[in-house]
């Protein structure tokens, strides 16, 4: 997984042009060096990915991958958004955080999972400008598109076929002092959040449902509805140097 731009060859340009896909091998490698670099404590615990997890993780990356280019008419290929996308190199590494934060029942190494868990999501955050909890639970097909400032809490689900877009909060209703309880939304199927949408509260946001730019959602929404912010404005138009 390239994390800057100091680590492409732009020798090779033009593969990012080419119809390229990215391969099992390819990801599985990726997750390893992720997980060797930021996971050490559990390496040196004989903690590791099994086979069986690392299939798991590349279905559950490459369906996220071929939905993000079958929905983005300017995705050049497999390897462009791969490569180049901040919004989905955060899918990628929220997967694997995922994936690490459950890994363990036994009560040390479930903290040491843990800890490298939000190793990988700080990282994540820092690099992409989005902010995904590893706690948080997410289907299949997941889009993220632009993304920047876009965050979803720790007791979130979102279900199959959903797409994100920028500036989006799956929010708590209260800022501090939260209970240890479900308090961040719930996310149905085939769902499309726009720009700028607050979504708070343990709520339900049923299947298909579309929610247009900058809504502030604090109830549940049933399924099959498009939510849109309706507001009366006033344009004033002045001639040039009055």
């Amino acid at each position: 997984m390239i994390t800057n731009f100091e680590e492409f060859d732009f020798n090779n340009f033009e593969c990012l042009i080419l119809n390229k896909v990215i391969t099992t091998d390819r990801i599985i490698e990726d997750l390893k060096k992720v997980y060797n670099f930021f996971c050490k404590e559990l390496v040196e615990l004989n903690v590791s990915l099994s086979d069986i997890h690392l299939e798991q993780l590349v279905y559950l990356i490459s369906i996220d991958l071929k939905a993000r280019v079958d929905q983005d008419p300017i995705a050049l290929s497999e390897e462009f958004v791969y490569s180049l996308s901040r919004s989905f190199k955060v899918i990628f590494y929220y997967r694997l955080a995922h994936h690490i934060f459950y890994l363990n029942d036994k009560k040390d190494e479930n903290n040491i999972c843990k800890y490298c868990a939000f190793r990988i999501s700080e990282f994540a955050t820092s690099t992409t400008c989005i902010e995904i909890h590893p706690q948080a639970k997410i289907g299949k097909s997941f889009v993220i598109d632009h993304g920047v400032n876009t965050l979803i809490g720790a007791t979130s689900k979102i279900g199959d076929n959903c797409t994100i877009l920028q500036n989006v909060v799956l929010g708590s209703r209260k800022i501090t002092y939260n209970l240890n309880e479900k308090r961040h939304p719930t996310i149905g199927n085939n769902v499309h959040i726009s720009g700028g949408v607050r979504i708070l509260g343990a709520i339900n946001i049923g299947n298909n449902v579309i929610i247009g730019p900058d809504c502030l959602i604090t109830k549940d929404i049933m399924d099959n509805f498009v939510v849109k912010l309706e507001r009366k404005q006033t344009i004033t138009l002045v001639k040039n140097n009055e």
